[in-house]
């Protein structure tokens, strides 16, 4: 019986110290990334929304169109792109996925109904570059070949056919951006147009169909596991010889975890900043940069609630473990200094 006692308290304080883990690491990566105000913030503050246009015109090239291609590896172009579509409103569109996802994700919706309008954008982008034509168009000569109004391309004309003013060239550049092939042809994005690959079908209706379950259970995860550990704590109290001992060996477990927390929280930023952020590699320099400095500070926000717990699990446990020391201290000092029972006397 005694070793059956002994048995369970074995396991229930390896138990413990595998729950204690479990309660810090989950916490770690819901408080983190398991809200959509954290990953705005890690996104924000990476500075990955100042890289988008530009590596979408990259990407793209030119947009083409029956009087001629336009560049958008131009540094005029790119400049009236970025006017009409800035960071801040790259950011404004990413929150509003954001947030819809993290509402799909907590069961508020059925699906992810962001739908993201960048007719806007586009028709800004074209008034813009409109202007940047005209004016141009104004210090361009008069074309000597009259058959060149029949091919005139606005955008890289060097000479103005006859009859073509610098506003026919700005509404010809504008229809040309509106009309053309090769950026923001769609200037409708939603959550269905999410594609898995392979298939035509929604990555919301197909391969992440399950994820809001799973993301609710780990959700709650931290709160059901720490009701275990205190059960389990108290298990270990109430199994052992006594209940100091069973005391002493809850604070061992919480000391053991927090010092592995604070190793594993260690380990953790090493790797990642010396092995995965440097295995990252994009065509893109600035694209690349921005990746790493997104995977990097989430590292760095899940880690610092890693350090949090090891700190807090390892002074709690060091306390406990103090507390028994100096009971026990004091009682063996008290039972040293007892008073010696005066002897009893015979009768003769």
């Amino acid at each position: 019986m005694n070793f059956l006692r002994k048995a369970a308290v074995a396991g229930m304080t390896s138990l413990l110290v595998l729950l204690l883990f479990a309660i810090a690491f989950d916490f770690g990566i819901m408080h983190s990334v398991g809200n959509a105000s954290s990953v705005k913030k890690v996104l924000s503050d990476s500075g990955v929304y100042n890289t988008v246009l530009p590596n979408a015109l990259n990407q793209a090239q030119k947009i083409s169109t029956s009087s001629g291609d336009i560049p958008l590896t131009d540094p005029q172009v790119q400049t009236a792109a970025k006017a009409a579509l800035t960071p801040t409103q790259i950011q404004t569109y990413a929150n509003q996925a954001i947030d819809s996802i993290y509402a799909w994700l907590n069961g508020k919706t059925a699906q992810p109904n962001f739908q993201i309008d960048l007719s806007g954008v586009k028709a800004g982008f074209a008034n813009n570059l409109a202007d940047v034509v005209q004016q141009r168009a104004t210090s361009l000569p008069t074309c000597s070949d009259a058959a060149s109004a029949a091919n005139f391309d606005a955008y890289n004309a060097t000479c103005l056919p006859p009859g073509v003013t610098p506003a026919n060239a700005a509404v010809a550049v504008r229809n040309q951006v509106l009309s053309g092939k090769g950026f923001l042809d769609k200037t409708t994005i939603s959550a269905q147009d999410l594609k898995g690959s392979g298939n035509n079908q929604s990555v919301f209706d197909g391969q992440l169909k399950q994820l809001p379950k799973q993301y609710q259970k780990v959700k709650r995860a931290p709160l059901l596991l720490s009701l275990i550990a205190v059960l389990t704590a108290a298990g270990i109290v109430f199994l052992s010889s006594s209940r100091r001992r069973g005391v002493g060996r809850v604070g061992m477990a919480l000391a053991v975890i927090g010092i592995f927390m604070l190793l594993f929280a260690w380990g953790l930023n090493r790797v990642t900043t010396h092995t995965l952020v440097r295995k990252i590699s994009i065509s893109s320099a600035a694209t690349q940069k921005e990746a790493r400095t997104v995977v990097t500070d989430l590292e760095q926000a899940i880690d610092k609630n890693y350090w949090l717990f090891g700190i807090a699990y390892t002074t709690l446990g060091s306390a406990i473990l103090a507390s028994d020391w100096l009971l026990l201290s004091k009682l063996n000092h008290n039972s040293n200094h007892k008073p010696p029972k005066p002897p009893v006397e015979s009768v003769v």
